[in-house]
């Protein structure tokens, strides 16, 4: 790998661990090394783009590794920076926290200088858009300095024809997660930030290429288009967070989407439950809780029709089901007003079998 044109910043509040680090990276003859215990003292630097990875150990000063990555994720909201924690911390509950910190790697002390390097090249590598279109990237953004605005586009439009399949690399995130194949996960997490990064890269470049034909609405369009990407970045980041915080709540959780999808349920979040139970229903597809879950969600989301549907599969896998029956027959009645009510039957108790039910 070649290090020599990296810079990379040290946080931690042990001096022991500074010296460790920083000799490492030495040896990969890396060209600038920053060491401090404080964030505060590095944020101008990553924030002018002359850092490009940062380390940050257990504890730095005034807080814990997590909480100064989460820090620095918010003060560097627009930059896909490589963060790494270099930690003593070995346990799940650890690791997890970190992963959904928003970590691209994780390595445990103490090391060898391979397993540093190894780490370092993945978490570039996995972070970085694909070579061929990131070039792409850099020539649509000279051609609308150059005010070659139509072949801008063309460039930018190549880009964004493509699916983005960040979604679908998060859900591999999110499962890898649920399995703790923390290596995987944290690859597959980096993976749908980056390609999400270069989507609304692509439209924010866009935007200024039809402000320089003087293309107001399409402007305002494209620039729309990136902040709902950047949006969505945000509510994944969130949802990985929640889901983080189940599994460290409940490990052994058979199927922890269940339990997310009654949260995201709760906060009015139906579409961002609807997806948390279709991969339920991968999990435990014959679960009458979840289908009654699954139902209620709809109900929320106003969609009656998948509701019945889903309320009657419930009761074919385990009849009577009252408080199925009690909706199911509310439905039939278009007595929408009353859904929103709780059974009047008490809910059935779950048991160790069986999924938590949305009450």
């Amino acid at each position: 790998m070649e290090t020599q044109d990296l810079s990379i910043a040290i946080l931690t509040n042990n001096q022991h661990h500074a010296t460790r680090d920083k000799k490492c990276c030495l040896e990969l003859k890396v060209k600038t090394i920053l060491v401090s215990d404080e964030l505060e003292d590095l944020l101008q630097p990553i924030q002018e783009d002359t850092v490009q990875v940062v380390l940050i150990d257990a504890a730095v000063k005034g807080m814990d590794g997590y909480a100064c990555l989460r820090a620095l994720r918010k003060a560097t909201k627009s930059k896909l920076l490589p963060v790494i924690m270099v930690t003593p911390e070995s346990t799940i509950q650890h690791v997890t926290k970190a992963i959904a910190a928003g970590c691209n790697g994780y390595i445990i002390r103490p090391y060898s200088r391979t397993t540093f390097e190894r780490h370092l090249q993945l978490a570039i590598e996995t972070t970085n858009a694909d070579i061929v279109e990131s070039e792409q990237l850099d020539t649509a953004k000279e051609l609308v300095q150059q005010g070659k605005f139509d072949e801008a586009l063309q460039e930018f439009s190549e880009i964004v024809e493509e699916e983005n399949e960040s979604l679908a690399w998060f859900d591999k995130g999110m499962d890898y997660l649920h399995r703790q194949k923390f290596g995987k996960a944290i690859v597959a997490f980096n993976k749908a930030v980056a390609l999400n990064s270069m989507y609304a890269e692509a439209y924010q470049g866009m935007a200024q290429a039809y402000k320089g034909k003087g293309d107001d609405v399409n402007y305002r369009a494209f620039l729309d288009k990136s902040a709902e990407i950047l949006a969505l970045q945000d509510r994944l980041a969130e949802l990985k967070e929640l889901f983080a915080e189940i599994l460290e709540a409940n490990p052994d959780a058979i199927n922890p989407y269940n339990s997310l999808g009654i949260d995201l349920r709760k906060k009015g979040d139906y579409a961002g439950a609807m997806h948390a139970y279709a991969q339920a229903l991968t999990l435990t597809p014959q679960d009458e809780n979840l289908l009654y879950n699954i139902a209620k969600a709809c109900i929320f989301a106003k969609d009656y029709a998948q509701a019945i549907k889903h309320l009657e599969r419930a009761i074919q896998v385990r009849n009577p089901f009252p408080e199925a029956a009690q909706l199911l027959a509310k439905l039939h009645a278009k007595q929408y007003d009353q859904l929103s009510a709780p059974p009047k039957t008490a809910a059935t108790d779950a048991g160790q079998d069986r999924l938590a039910m949305d009450v």
